[in-house]
């Protein structure tokens, strides 16, 4: 067997004119002395092209180990015994027809090839004029041990020099060790090639003990046993490549859920035999869906595969990070992290790593984290309750914004409920458990209420008024957003209209989600609603937000455009929170920008804020929109957007949510205060 390697990395050195001279002038020198040693040899016809089938097929069916891509076949049977049998010119013909028709395989680079013709018709001939000299000096012949103890030695050195010429040439290029390379490339297939040294002298003895027949039939099996093993090894890396793929997720390469708990149970296992603690974290990013379903999920994706080997370097050595799906990781930190104080450490690192800036494609991403933690065995002895405790850890640290949070009992019993409440939404909407409340939206200036916004609320029959934060998220992702946005719609039309037959002209505006302006129905829906009740088009107001706009704009825009043909008036909720150009901005038929709370509310005591508020204003007025802010929570800020221009505003200040009858009574307290 012989042995090759392909080199993967960067060439530090080309093969220049002095390599060129140099090979020419060698293959120069084994062609002339090939020629001179010619009459020496033993010219057996039969036996050269048996050799040469072999030596060519075997060439051809080259098998590929390990991970250094090594490759062995039965070429060197062949060359060896062309060494013993033929003598050295012969062997040497052999090797460099041998490497020119693998070439037809590999298309090697010049130089690769010359040096290969060099080493293999150079040792050859070299190996056939010492095995004739020295059987001739030691007066041996075929019938004698000492013969085949020759033949063996002679096989074994010519092994070993053409790994030196070959790697020890590759590394003249690449700059690398040659005893690195040994290590990494030959003591792998070390056993192999001592068994194919014996195997070539087994098969010397049957040559000559039969003839040509006996070296055909050991070529015949050799080639068919180098076939079956390649076949099984073929197989072999296809099973370990489908063991990798199962145990690796595909989007960042590290360790998916199925790996994570299967680690997790075997430190729990030895955790349990050493009477020792440890912890496992899990990870969920903040603000990742914004990203999303702003940006795409290219941007998203490539987001995740930059976060991974950071997450991995902070662990470091010994421990392990998964991506359990989504934006969620699993993190095992290493044994020597194991008490609690050193765990939440450790966790705070992942939340600064995981909150460094990210750049994708020139653009600048920038997410956070949330890391709910589980001790063994305090927080559970087996797998699976420590990954629910860390979960409800974990929620708990993103609900209060806590960054990092251990788990805690207490929290339990929150968790089921959360679990509970996601089970029962359907009944909800069955049982007409949603309502809607209202909450004013006024005039900055004179203060005189102009509409409202309807805002769900869930009535829970256990838990009482659940707010729209204790179900909106888990709704969207369970398919139930539509429903629960009809009900809404039909609620606030409904009421909309009852209060204008009541003589109080009002507008109610109606958040939508991405969802649901992706869903063509929703401009008929809208549309027989409103016919339904009799309310004109422009008294509904459409609240969207610039992630919905980003994530398909085309069909949003294409929603969008029906549902302004409907005449219902558009608004941009949230506006500056997002990663939307004034472009997509320009392309919409909005009629409004609400300036978010998070600009609004700490705009008196932040500069940059009430720049941001007054930009806003002057910007939505250019491009002829009105502007409401939202999160008024005092006079102050009131009379402030006053001056600047805005429009419209709502917030505590004024009101909170209000069932409909308590809406109702505020109109009338309002009134009478502002006639007063």
């Amino acid at each position: 067997m012989g042995t090759t390697r392909q080199m993967d990395r960067a060439r530090v050195r080309t093969a220049g004119r002095g390599v060129l001279v140099f090979q020419l002038l060698a293959l120069a020198t084994v062609a002339a002395v090939a020629a001179v040693t010619v009459d020496d040899a033993r010219w057996d016809v039969p036996r050269l092209l048996v050799l040469a089938t072999l030596t060519i097929v075997s060439a051809f069916w080259s098998i590929e180990i390990g991970s250094q891509r090594v490759k062995v076949s039965g070429s060197g049977l062949g060359l060896m015994l062309g060494v013993v049998l033929l003598g050295g010119s012969p062997a040497a013909l052999l090797g460099a027809v041998m490497i020119l028709v693998s070439w037809l395989q590999t298309r090697e680079q010049a130089h690769s090839l010359r040096n290969n013709l060099l080493v293999y018709s150079g040792l050859m001939l070299a190996g056939g004029l010492w095995f004739r000299a020295a059987v001739h000096v030691l007066h041996s012949g075929p019938h004698r041990l000492d013969y085949y103890l020759l033949a063996f030695g002679t096989f074994v050195v010519l092994e070993a020099l053409n790994f030196v010429t070959v790697v020890g040439y590759q590394c003249f290029l690449d700059r690398s060790s040659l005893l690195v390379q040994a290590r990494e490339v030959f003591l792998p297939v070390l056993s192999a090639e001592l068994f194919s040294v014996a195997l070539t002298a087994g098969t010397l003895f049957v040559t000559i003990e039969i003839g040509t027949i006996g070296l055909a039939l050991c070529g015949i099996v050799l080639v068919i046993f180098q076939f079956l093993i390649g076949e099984l090894l073929t197989s072999k890396r296809r099973s370990e490549a489908l063991q990798r793929i199962a145990k690796t997720d595909e989007l960042t390469g590290l360790a998916n859920r199925e790996r994570f708990r299967i680690r997790l149970s075997d430190r729990v296992v030895a955790a349990k035999a050493d009477e020792a603690t440890f912890g496992v974290m899990l990870i969920d990013l903040d603000r990742f869906k914004e990203v999303n379903d702003t940006l795409g999920h290219h941007y998203g994706d490539q987001l995740l595969r930059e976060l991974g080997p950071r997450l991995v370097e902070c662990v470091g050595p010994g421990g392990l990070v998964a991506r359990l799906g989504g934006d969620e990781f699993g993190v095992l930190p290493p044994p020597s992290a194991s008490d609690p104080e050193a765990i939440e450490q450790l966790a705070h690192r992942l939340v600064a790593r995981a909150q460094e800036p990210i750049v994708v494609e020139e653009m600048t991403l920038q997410v956070g984290a949330s890391v709910g933690i589980a001790h063994f065995p305090t927080d559970g002895d087996d797998a699976n309750t420590l990954l629910r405790r860390a979960d409800i850890a974990m929620y708990s640290a993103k609900d209060g914004h806590h960054g990092v949070k251990v788990y805690e009992p207490e929290t339990d019993h929150h968790s089921v409920r959360r679990l509970s409440v996601i089970s029962d939404f359907r009944r909800a909407l069955e049982r007409d458990e949603l309502v809607v409340h209202y909450q004013p939206i006024v005039d900055v200036r004179g203060a005189e209420v102009r509409g409202a916004e309807g805002l769900v609320r869930w009535e829970h029959p256990e838990l009482g008024l659940l707010p729209p934060a204790a179900f909106i998220a888990p709704v969207e992702q369970t398919g139930l957003i539509g429903p629960l946005t009809r009900h809404v719609l039909e609620r606030s039309i409904a009421q909309c209209s009852q209060w204008r037959a009541n003589g109080q002209d009002l507008s109610v505006a109606v958040n939508l989600s991405v969802r649901n302006l992706l869903d063509p129905n929703l401009p008929v829906q809208i549309s027989n609603l409103l016919d339904s009740y009799h309310l004109p088009a422009d008294r509904l107001q459409l609240e969207i937000t610039e992630s919905m706009i980003m994530s398909d704009p085309e069909r949003a825009l294409q929603i969008v455009g029906r549902l302004s043909d409907l005449g219902v008036r558009l608004s941009v909720d949230d506006f500056g929170t997002g990663y939307s150009s004034l472009a997509n901005l320009k392309r919409l038929p909005i009629d409004e920008l609400k300036i978010d709370r998070s600009f609004v509310s700490p705009m008196m005591q932040d500069e940059s804020d009430l720049i941001i508020v007054r930009s806003t204003i002057n910007l939505g007025h250019d491009l002829g929109l009105k502007v409401i802010a939202e999160g008024v929570e005092d006079e102050l800020t009131l009379k402030r957007l006053a001056t600047l221009g805005c429009d419209l505003a709502q917030g505590y200040h004024l009101s909170r949510p209000l069932a409909p009858d308590a809406f109702t009574d505020w109109i009338a307290d309002n009134v009478t205060a502002a006639a007063a």
